[in-house]
């Protein structure tokens, strides 16, 4: 039976001492709303306010715009985001696309958390549009000067778009309307791919009473209102004699398709079509791809949608007619269904979205756009509180081993490390002092501590394209020791593929975190795999060294063995033994002037087990 020792209250505290990297502040931290530099006014003093398009904002409609800041902010406490900045009504970017509609709502600006030394960044990033809500925000464009019958046109986004057939959505579990709370109102869905991973972006409106009051225009209504703008504005043919025979042709492309809604060109400039130079346009018939298919690589396209002239002057009422929440607005995305949302370690815009599409109370700004007269009683409520710490609970060892407990007294090894992770739990390992690295810099996964029948300690599994690396809290000197132990399972998929170890020069407080998935650049390489293969890579590109392998096989090893690694490092010379046997030697393992600063470990094979780590002056 294994002998614990329980760990002191000081060990305790040495343990809660060891600080989370950068990287792991930067997606762990729940930030809030903390650092937003022109928080709301409780005091202000509200007075109606000119807009830039000669409106007026009035005393509610500035009140409105407050309180939907603030029940986003109940319901949403930025992780892995730095708020920075509210750009109410006016403040607001790009508003050109809402045309003649008075909105009055909220842009957030900021930006991804920055971490450096363990403090926070304010000056690390240009700030941008993270997201937008807005009341009287249109979902896509106005076209500007195109107003046959005196109409006001609009290119609204496509309810969903995507490039994959029914199957493959189904297999993707793909919710055309996003998710059940909001099958009551109007979602917007954009699905594609880029390198593999889904892509989204999305966006809710929320109409009163179920209203919307902007309807589909028929390609046959279309090309109607085309010719009445023709003739109601001869200059603009006039001026651009160079069209007349492309439109003519467009116009008879389009009479297969009559009783089809007009779909748009989602790329197309509304501001840009041809004129009379007096404001008056055509809508652009190129821009019409009825009949042209899709694009399955870009699949998004506009719905042309027609108001009338009561809707713009009930926009500039103190009545909303709809809310628009504009969840991946400009150049964001979400990546990753939100479906399959990871609720441990989901930071940075999809922890937003999520946390909006399952917190926000979409159901009570449905009764407060309904209900005018009571809405002064009215008391928001999130569907869910936002959590305030971070799914990824670090922990630490509950108990040590005798054998850590005896290896922690060696002189030799207290000042470096040991650890056999008894005292752990058995599951995900999310611990100070232990990290992992993933392979594009901000992906995170944790390490999996496993009991193993029969073997002392316990034994981590990293995950494919992760590199698994402690804290660097004292320099490695000259002349150290590094043992390990591998345990190979009986689930080996692959008996060549390669556990790696990497000693290299980085300064660990100047440089990104040690990557295996990345290239030799700088250091010392072994690799060693359950068919006995192993390998020793050396390169150091400062000094324009070429990369050196050395190759040596050995026997191979068999489910359940275990293969003690020792690779001592004395000056410029390196020795790799394999249970007690020495396979290679380097006497110039390392330039003149350098030694080695950090070290990690990489294995893509989950039946590799990495255990009792020892690193030893």
């Amino acid at each position: 039976m294994t002998r614990f020792t329980a760990l002191t209250i000081l060990l305790f505290t040495v343990c809660g001492a060891k600080a989370q990297s950068d990287l792991e502040l930067n997606r762990d931290s729940i930030i809030g709303w903390q650092y937003i530099s022109n928080p709301l006014n409780a005091k202000v003093i509200y007075k109606p306010v000119k807009s830039q398009d000669g409106g007026v904002y009035s005393v509610w409609q500035q009140q409105a715009s407050d309180l939907l800041i603030n029940w986003i902010q109940q319901s949403y406490l930025p992780r892995g985001l730095v708020m920075r900045t509210i750009a109410k009504n006016d403040e607001r970017w790009y508003l050109d696309g809402n045309g003649p509609l008075h909105s009055y709502g909220v842009n957030f600006l900021g930006y991804s958390t920055h971490f450096v030394k363990g403090k926070i960044d304010l000056h690390c990033c240009e700030q941008g549009q993270r997201l937008v809500a807005g009341f009287n925000d249109f979902p896509g464009s106005f076209i500007k000067g195109f107003n046959p019958g005196g109409m006001y046109f609009f290119a609204e986004q496509a309810q969903f778009a995507s490039g994959d057939d029914d199957a493959q959505l189904s297999k993707e579990n793909i919710d055309k309307s996003i998710q059940p709370n909001l099958y009551n109102y109007r979602t917007y869905l954009d699905h594609y791919h880029n390198n593999g991973q889904q892509v989204f972006k999305m966006g809710v409106v929320v109409p009163k009473n179920g209203e919307w009051p902007f309807k589909p225009v028929l390609v046959k209504d279309a090309v109607a209102y085309i010719q009445q703008q023709m003739a109601t504005y001869p200059g603009i043919m006039q001026k651009n004699p160079y069209s007349v025979e492309p439109l003519k042709k467009n116009l008879e492309r389009l009479k297969p398709y009559y009783n089809e809604v007009v779909k748009l060109n989602a790329s197309y400039n509304y501001d840009n079509g041809i004129n009379d130079g007096n404001g008056h346009y055509l809508l652009n018939s190129e821009a019409i791809i009825n009949g042209k298919g899709s694009n399955k690589t870009f699949p998004e396209y506009n719905i042309l949608v027609s108001t009338t002239q009561q809707t713009i002057d009930q926009t500039k009422t103190d009545g909303p007619l709809w809310m628009y929440f504009n969840l991946t607005p400009a150049i964001v995305n979400l990546e990753g269904n939100p479906a399959k949302f990871d609720t441990k370690f989901g930071t940075g815009i999809s922890h937003m979205i999520y946390s909006l599409l399952n917190n926000f109370n979409f159901d009570f700004v449905a009764k407060w756009l309904a209900q005018p007269d009571t809405r002064k009683t009215m008391v928001y409520t999130p569907l869910k509180i936002p959590a305030k710490s971070t799914g990824n609970i670090l922990v630490v060892p509950t108990a040590v081993s005798a054998t850590s407990s005896e290896k922690n007294k060696d002189p030799n090894t207290i000042l470096y490390l040991y650890e056999d992770f008894e005292g752990y739990p058995v599951g995900f390992l999310s611990a100070k002092g232990w990290h992992t690295h993933g392979r594009d810099g901000h992906s995170v996964e944790n390490v999996t501590l496993n009991k193993i029948n029969g073997k002392s300690g316990k034994w981590v599994s990293i995950p494919d394209m992760y590199t698994f690396y402690p804290d660097f809290n004292k320099p490695l000197g000259s002349s150290f020791t590094v043992n390990y132990d591998l345990y190979f399972g009986n689930d080996v998929q692959s008996n060549r593929t390669p556990l790696y170890f990497r000693l290299d020069t980085k300064d660990p407080n100047k440089s990104n975190p040690i990557d295996l998935h990345d290239i030799n650049r700088e250091g010392f390489q072994f690799a060693i795999a359950m068919s006995g293969e192993t390998e020793t890579s050396k390169r150091f590109m400062s000094t324009s060294s070429n990369e050196i392998i050395g190759k040596v096989k050995i026997p191979a090893f068999k489910a359940n063995d275990i293969a003690h690694i020792s690779i001592s490092i004395k000056g410029a010379v390196v020795a790799i033994a394999v249970n007690g046997k020495e396979i290679m030697r380097d006497e110039n393992v390392i330039p003149s002037g350098k030694i080695f600063k950090r070290y990690g470990w990489y294995c893509g094979v989950p039946g590799v087990h990495l255990g009792n780590i020892e690193i030893r002056k």
